[in-house]
């Protein structure tokens, strides 16, 4: 397994996914995306686990998304390569598992960040975590689940809101917006989602996935992930995308 992701199977029929590239707040790059990929699988055929736990390392930020200071070195064919052959399919994967999945963020969970919260069952956040969904600032567009997933948490309106404005919220009101479950004490989160994660895997896990699927399969719709690809895709060859790029990446 890549540094980018550790792996700790515990006795409890618990496994823990940590991010790991703290020195870049943990953005996702191509080694962490396919590192990513492959833990999935593994553990997905793991019998021995029932639940996993997604964490981070560092003290700043769970995650801030894609790595756009590596998209940056990317030619369009090989951003375009990278986006459908490993991205994307990582996103869909990780929302796909069959067993469930409990996330333990802190301080900042932006952009395709917040999407792999948004991408596990439960979300547990430290106090001072902040969370967004930015990308229009880029122009690009939440395409790895925040236009589909925050809507059927919070409500269109809602999501409209954060999204088209690009606005930051803080842990305390997207709990309020029901749009994750716990908020703790910084330096709890892990703690506590591994208790909920053990609740979870003490329950009959064919009843568990079951019920995962069964709720799953209401709100999530991959023909609408299609569309998003597809308006990301027009997004990504636009012009003020380029140029949105690139101010980050200097300013950042």
């Amino acid at each position: 397994m890549s540094d980018e992701i550790l792996i700790e199977r515990r006795d409890d029929h618990i496994a823990v996914l940590t991010l790991n590239r703290p020195e870049a707040l943990n953005s996702i790059n191509r080694a962490m995306t396919r590192a990513l990929r492959a833990a999935i699988a593994d553990l997905e055929a793991d019998d021995s686990i029932d639940v996993i736990v997604l964490a981070a390392a560092g003290e700043r930020a769970f995650s801030t998304g894609v790595d756009l200071k590596e998209r940056q070195t990317f030619t369009d064919s090989e951003a375009e390569a990278f986006r459908a052959g490993d991205l994307f399919p990582m996103y869909r994967e990780l929302d796909g598992r069959g067993k469930p999945a409990v996330a333990a963020v802190f301080g900042h969970t932006l952009a395709g960040g917040f999407e792999l919260a948004l991408s596990c069952d439960l979300v547990v956040a430290a106090e001072g975590a902040s969370f967004g969904l930015p990308e229009v600032k880029w122009g690009l567009i939440p395409a790895a689940g925040g236009c589909r997933k925050l809507p059927a948490l919070i409500g269109p309106a809602r999501a409209k809101e954060l999204i088209l404005t690009a606005k930051t919220l803080p842990a305390q009101e997207m709990l309020r917006l029901g749009a994750i479950n716990r908020v703790v004490p910084r330096g709890e989160e892990l703690a506590v989602a591994l208790s909920l994660a053990k609740e979870i895997a003490a329950n009959m896990q064919p009843a568990v996935r079951g019920a995962k699927r069964a709720i799953d399969d209401g709100v999530n719709a991959w023909a609408a992930c299609r569309f998003d690809m597809e308006v990301a895709n027009a997004c990504y060859a636009s012009k003020e995308r380029k140029a949105g790029i690139a101010t980050f990446a200097a300013n950042n």
